[in-house]
């Protein structure tokens, strides 16, 4: 099963061919057709992030919060102690997990345009979610990125780690809920420090506040937080994925489940299947 969509969502597609310069296998091809307008794909390069409002409609939305909040309720590894800089609860792995989140292993929404970024072979890198509670302190985050590791010096044959991460909201996300923003272009600072426990505006921020079954999908190292919840704020869910080059390590956070969801899959997996899991596409 796949996770449907509203394609009036997507203003646009495109086709790429890519032919993989490998006299070994022949030459391989590999066609891709690209949820997103050429403009689109051009803008998040230069951007840093791509927006997908309300892309999910109102029965996938409710059955992934089912299937987080009962997946949340049973899992034992969960992490509470982010404080101020990282509030909430996080819950890691769950594709393992839950059969739900699974249903994104192949999702063309947004595979396809991780294959128009990094080129065909990509793999996935983790799935998380993310729980704020009404009522409570410390729902927000801090500035920050999940990717960058870029050192000073750059050496010259340093490759750079990009990945691209979806930001799925299963809950509003607007004033009272603690809207995100976000720095465009800021993926591009990579001889600039982020300080650390900065909550404060910085120039050029975009803030974004969207309706449930929304996705912000951006560069792995664009700035971004999560603003304070309100009082009179509702529950705010949080699906966080995301997909790198199939020869880079993925996430290392949370415990896998050493017999989870995916590693019975792999047991009979295709190609494809294998590439999005880590097992293949790299050599």
């Amino acid at each position: 099963m796949s996770v449907s969509y509203n394609e009036s969502s997507i203003p646009g597609r495109h086709h790429i061919t890519y032919r993989v310069r490998d006299h070994a296998k022949g030459f391989p091809v590999r066609e891709v057709e690209v949820l997103a307008t050429p403009a689109e794909i051009q803008n998040l390069a230069h951007d840093g992030y791509l927006v997908r409002e309300a892309l999910l409609p109102p029965s996938e939305i409710e059955r992934l919060r089912t299937a987080l909040d009962e997946t949340v309720e049973r899992d034992g590894h969960l992490e509470r102690g982010g404080g101020r800089a990282f509030g909430g609860v996080f819950i890691r792995h769950l594709m393992d997990k839950h059969p739900a989140f699974l249903d994104f292993l192949k999702w063309e929404p947004t595979l396809s345009i991780a294959r128009a970024m990094f080129g065909p072979y990509v793999q996935h890198r983790g799935f998380t979610g993310r729980v704020c509670y009404p009522d409570t302190p410390n729902q927000e985050t801090e500035w920050h990125f999940h990717q960058r590791l870029i050192p000073d010096p750059i050496p010259p044959w340093f490759a750079r780690p990009q990945t691209l991460d979806v930001l799925l909201y299963l809950d509003d996300i607007n004033e009272t809920n603690g809207p995100l923003a976000v720095v465009p272009g800021s993926h591009h600072r990579i001889n600039e420090d982020q300080p650390a426990n900065d909550f404060g505006d910085l120039p050029g921020q975009v803030v974004l506040q969207l309706p449930a079954g929304s996705l912000v999908i951006c560069h792995g190292a664009l700035w971004h937080r999560a603003l304070p919840t309100q009082p009179g704020c509702t529950m705010r869910r949080l699906l966080l994925f995301g997909y790198g080059p199939a020869w880079q390590k993925p996430a290392i956070y949370g415990v896998k489940p050493e017999e989870g969801l995916t590693t019975k899959l792999l047991q009979d997996a295709d190609a494809e299947t294998r590439e999005l899991l880590g097992y293949a596409g790299y050599m």
